[in-house]
């Protein structure tokens, strides 16, 4: 069974290589010690320091995306003390200001309100949820006007009169705003097509190599990975304990069930390959493709070419319009499905 965050992102070791006294950084296969001091995750997945700084640089890039910290592999949220231990003097304030924002966040932010933070340094304010998208910092060193759709600088009018250039420049992030809904939802659909989050807390990341069984280090929920309903709500064998492994009984001939690998698919479906990453990718593309395919029906193909036009969204995302709105999306095609025959007349 795996145990994860709603993700499940094998740990790297020696073991998988033939030998088991080592342990691999997840980005570089690096042999590393027990007692290294890269970041290390309550998964079991390990960093070398070098590979450990990357990913302390990709948190400086942008700390209003990767806010909380989390483990690249798995995404379930680090402790603390592993990624402070890898800041150098100077990051540590910028860190513990931006450490702060995600504190107010949390206990601070009511119902109608959200957090906004400057992208450029770690000013933040508590809004209104309808209030505009262009940002003021009020931070003496930096005071920069920013749009946080784009999270890019907007114009500084230093006068009454805004040149040509500066009006066409905030045209474009009064588009962001009037499309920020639009971005939303497409980006979630992106984003969540590459993983499945946990039915009860809603903790997303992805599985590993292991079994379609989940349980959630969060709230301990056990659920399925396939089909993403908990233990409660999944249909089970009722002759069976009530167990997670009830859910997987005659599942290739009941379409309310799911296999327990994903290698056992290929069995009834030869579309499938025959082994877990090919198939991992291929339940991916297909979930990313039906919930685009959502976002495509709400927003109509208008608003889409609207989006895409300004984000490059849809160009971006590694799909085709043909692929969303007509590739087969059915994850297994059963042999008594395959089977049936209309009636004759």
């Amino acid at each position: 069974m795996s145990t994860t965050s709603s993700t499940s992102a094998r740990p790297v070791t020696e073991s998988t290589k033939g030998d088991k006294k080592k342990t691999l950084c997840g980005a570089c296969e690096a042999e590393l010690e027990p007692d290294h001091g890269g970041i290390q995750c309550v998964q079991g997945h390990n960093f070398c320091t070098d590979c450990s700084k990357q990913i302390v640089s990709l948190f400086f890039s942008d700390p209003q995306i990767y806010l909380p910290l989390r483990c690249v592999l798995c995404h379930v949220e680090l402790n603390t003390s592993v990624f402070e231990r890898q800041l150098t003097p100077e990051q540590v304030d910028f860190y513990q200001q931006h450490m702060l924002v995600l504190v107010w966040a949390k206990e601070l932010v009511g119902e109608g309100e959200r957090l906004d933070n400057c992208p450029f340094c770690s000013f933040a304010v508590i809004r209104s949820i309808d209030d505009s998208t262009i940002f003021n910092c009020e931070r003496p060193d930096c005071l920069k006007s920013s749009c946080l759709i784009c999270r890019k600088a907007c114009p500084k009018f230093l006068s009454n009169f805004a040149t040509e250039a500066q009006q066409m420049e905030m045209i474009k992030h009064f588009t962001c705003e009037s499309l920020a809904y639009e971005k939303s939802l497409f980006d979630q659909a992106v984003e969540g097509g590459q993983k499945v989050p946990c039915p009860k807390c809603g903790l997303s990341g992805m599985k590993d190599d292991a079994c379609t069984h989940m349980t959630c280090p969060t709230c301990a929920e056990v659920w399925c990975y396939f089909c993403g309903l908990g233990i409660e709500q999944c249909d089970k064998s009722v002759d069976g304990t009530n167990s997670i492994f009830d859910h997987n009984y005659q599942w290739n001939t009941n379409p309310k069930r799911c296999p327990m690998y994903f290698t056992q698919i290929q069995d009834v479906d030869r579309r499938w390959a025959d082994n877990e990453i090919d198939c991992l990718n291929r339940f991916h593309r297909v979930r990313s493709l039906c919930l685009l395919r959502e976002v495509f029906k709400e927003l109509g193909p208008e608003r889409i070419q609207d989006l895409n036009n300004h984000f490059h969204s849809l160009d971006a995302c590694g799909f085709t319009v043909d692929e969303i709105i007509n590739e087969d999306l059915t994850l297994i095609q059963r042999r008594t499905q395959r089977q049936r025959r209309p009636p004759p007349k």
